[in-house]
């Protein structure tokens, strides 16, 4: 058995066309200077298109515009996917119900397949401006230690250029395979960016080596024990997929080589946990990560000033 870790860390757009009541995650491929993505290996944005459209199709959240203009400066800032430095993008937009999120690939460390986060940022401008970018229009607190909301512009998502993977033209399927499943590690990674063992939200329902969070404990009938950084759900914690099949949950650090992990009932309450409005069903719509050392997620710290 090998096992593989995944990683937590965050302008073609992608069109998509969806339902307005659901969330639109737009992958962009700008720092895809490997190609990961590209030639040859275009189809691979398909799998990940569906693996985005899996999380936006259920989360049903209304999220603000971020409009740059004026006196209103947002400064977008991501670690590149591609090479894992810190990029800075001034006077950034985002759309409304929107995250913009920039993939690509890189050869990680050790057995680390992929990383994913939430991006971080510099602002100046009204408190009204401001208050959007933290919020997007969220009631609850969004950062900080009284965090219960979460509502980031996008972030960034990674993969390692050096892995032996198994890129499923149809992930709706599940057959058998060797090396590791991209769709499963593209899930996971999108898990982190949403929040999962990374946002504010998260943390502040992090007891000591376990989450308390109500939705979650509910999912589990207890709480829920994490990996020692609180990441991650503990090595081995099992849950039900969303057709009823036991399985390791899809936030659990590690996956096996030829096997797929689904989100299951516990990764779904942790979304609500986290502060997301998930609907039971998916909401209509037209489009469609593991290893032995873990890498964590370098985060950026969000700075702002106000001008009145």
């Amino acid at each position: 058995m090998h096992l593989k870790k995944y990683t937590s860390i965050g302008v073609v757009l992608l069109a998509i066309s969806q339902s307005a009541n659901a969330l639109i995650i737009n992958f962009d491929y700008t720092y895809d200077t490997s190609g990961f993505f590209a030639g040859a290996n275009a189809s691979r944005q398909d799998i990940l298109n569906a693996a985005g459209s899996f999380f936006s199709n259920r989360i049903t959240d209304s999220l603000s515009a971020i409009t740059s203009g004026g006196n209103n400066h947002f400064d977008a800032q991501f670690l590149r996917p591609d090479t894992g430095a810190l990029a800075t993008l001034n006077d950034f937009s985002v759309a409304a119900n929107t995250l913009t999120v920039f993939v690509g690939g890189r050869d990680l460390t050790g057995n680390t397949l992929g990383e994913g986060g939430y991006g971080g940022y510099s602002a100046s401008g009204t408190s009204g401006f401001l208050a959007t970018i933290d919020q997007r229009g969220q009631s609850g607190e969004a950062t900080g230690p009284s965090a219960t909301d979460f509502a980031p512009w996008g972030g960034q998502l990674a993969f390692d250029t050096n892995s032996i993977w198994y890129f499923d033209v149809d992930p709706s399927t599940t057959e058998s395979f060797s090396g590791s499943d991209f769709y499963s590690v593209a899930l996971h990674e999108i898990g982190h960016l949403l929040g999962l063992g990374t946002a504010d939200s998260w943390d502040n329902k992090v007891s000591g080596t376990n989450f308390t969070g109500v939705n979650a404990v509910a999912a589990y009938g207890g709480n829920v024990p994490l990996t020692t950084n609180g990441s991650h759900w503990q090595e081995g914690t099992l849950s039900t997929t969303l057709t009823g099949l036991s399985q390791e949950a899809m936030m659990d650090p590690t996956i096996t080589n030829g096997t797929r992990k689904l989100a299951t009932q516990l990764d779904i309450a942790a979304l609500k946990d986290v502060g997301w409005q998930v609907s039971s069903v998916p909401v209509p719509a037209s489009i469609w990560l593991f290893g032995s050392v873990l890498a964590t997620f370098v985060g950026i710290r969000r700075k702002q000033s106000v001008t009145v």
